[in-house]
């Protein structure tokens, strides 16, 4: 049985850990929510000069704010209720937004805590009286002198207790005011949904305060590190073909938009937007653009993208004659592709399987032709799961007319991104391990 002096000392120790760790979260609340009260400041100052500078504009200023606070839900994946319809679409780049946003948070928060950290150090050294010299440091037991430089590079030793509580930290805050924005804004003209606007906000909060917060601490590589190789690979392997069809996607997407410069500008001329509407409009469309990328990677693929209620657009189809009132989307093809087009197309999951296979070789340089083959499908199986995601989050739907569906099906997208890309990396691998034996 316990000494009763001994429980309540080790009651009076667990109360203390529980007051520092509420006061430690306490304080890291306020930095969080500032960030995310700013973006939120920012786009409802963009909607109001919109709404001021229109002067067909009939509704008020509360309207005018309603919208901007449905913008900065849909960037943090809410969905909206509509009299008209649902609108589950969601622009990407508006999605950049939040993760910029907790990842400067977490960042600030890990640097300022790494900074504490390192002057307790000091100070707990000149009270010991420790034989330190001029521009050096304590690290595990030893005096290493370092420069300004070194310091600032020298990844810190922050507990991964004070690192999560940062990651938390972030997330609650970005979470908390999402949910407030959400019941503040709801409305009868537009009723956000509570429950995919919380989800969006702990998943894009979630991974910008964990990359935030490793930067901070200098840990991005070392976190790395501490993945297995046999998984580190892959993992690198995929990100890497995926990055490689992106980079087609947008590249054939650039040349669309140098080619058809002249059909854009005159969808958005005809609209008559003004010059603070044209501003808008103008940012409306590059925050559109990653979507039309990930649209443009699932064409190449061939499997397309659903352009309406009633049509998937693939390289043996048209765009139809009627589409929403955005003019980047007179970017989409007017006629199926010529036969010989189809070799073109096929640069995307070539260029996928090529960066697939030079990251597997460059990551395991001692390994047998049978275990980087086994590794290209690791990698190929990653770069399905990303296309796949990328595939779900790009698509949606506006109300129930002709925007009723946008975008691909993830999951034609996943197969054909793991049939041709895992083809083209083994082809690739296979040639680049004959060239080597001969």
């Amino acid at each position: 049985m316990a000494h009763p002096v001994a429980s309540r000392g080790s009651a009076v120790v667990r109360r203390s850990r529980a007051a520092r760790l509420t006061y430690a979260f306490g304080v890291s609340l306020p930095g969080p929510v500032a960030a995310g009260a700013a973006g939120l400041v920012a786009v409802e100052l963009l909607v109001l000069m919109a709404w001021g500078a229109d002067t067909r504009a009939q509704a008020g200023a509360g309207s005018a704010l309603r919208v901007g606070a449905d913008l900065w839900l849909l960037a943090h994946g809410a969905s909206l209720r509509l009299p008209a319809g649902a609108v589950h679409f969601h622009p990407l780049g508006l999605v950049v937004m939040p993760l910029l946003v907790a990842a400067s948070a977490g960042y600030r928060l890990a640097a300022a805590r790494a900074e504490q950290h390192s002057l307790l150090q000091r100070a707990m050294a000149g009270r010991l009286r420790l034989p330190i010299r001029p521009g050096a440091t304590l690290a595990a037991g030893a005096v290493r002198p370092t420069g300004a430089k070194a310091a600032a590079s020298a990844p810190s030793r922050v507990s991964r207790r004070a690192a999560a509580l940062d990651v938390v930290a972030v997330v609650v805050a970005q979470t908390a005011l999402v949910l407030a924005v959400c019941l503040a804004a709801s409305a009868p003209a537009a009723r956000p949904a509570v429950g995919s606007a919380v989800a969006g906000a702990i998943v894009l909060s979630g991974l910008g305060a964990t990359a935030g917060v490793l930067a901070g601490h200098r840990r991005v590589r070392s976190a790395w590190r501490l993945v297995p190789a046999v998984l580190r690979v892959p993992l690198a392997a995929g990100c890497a073909a995926t990055a490689a069809l992106a980079a087609v996607g947008a590249l054939g997407l650039s040349v669309l938009l140098i080619v058809r410069a002249g059909s854009v500008a005159a969808a958005a001329n005809g609209l008559g937007p003004g010059v603070v509407g044209g501003f808008g409009l103008f940012a409306g469309q590059v925050a559109v653009l990653p979507n039309l990328v990930v649209w443009g990677v699932c064409y190449a693929l061939g499997v397309g993208f659903a352009a309406g209620p009633e049509l998937t657009l693939t390289p043996t189809t048209a765009a139809p004659s009627s589409l929403p009132d955005l003019p980047v989307l007179r970017l989409l093809p007017t006629a199926p592709l010529p036969g010989w087009a189809w070799l073109v197309l096929a640069v995307a999951p070539l260029a996928a399987g090529v960066a697939l296979a030079l990251t597997v070789r460059r990551g395991s340089p001692g390994a047998a032709f049978g275990g980087r083959l086994s590794m290209v499908c690791a990698g190929t199986v990653v770069c399905t799961l990303l296309v796949g995601l990328l595939a779900a989050v790009s698509g949606g739907g506006i109300g129930a007319g002709v925007a009723a569906r946008l975008g691909p099906a993830s999951g034609w997208a996943m197969l054909a991104t793991f049939v041709e890309v895992g083809m083209a990396g083994a082809l690739v691998t296979s040639v680049a391990e004959l060239v080597r034996r001969r």
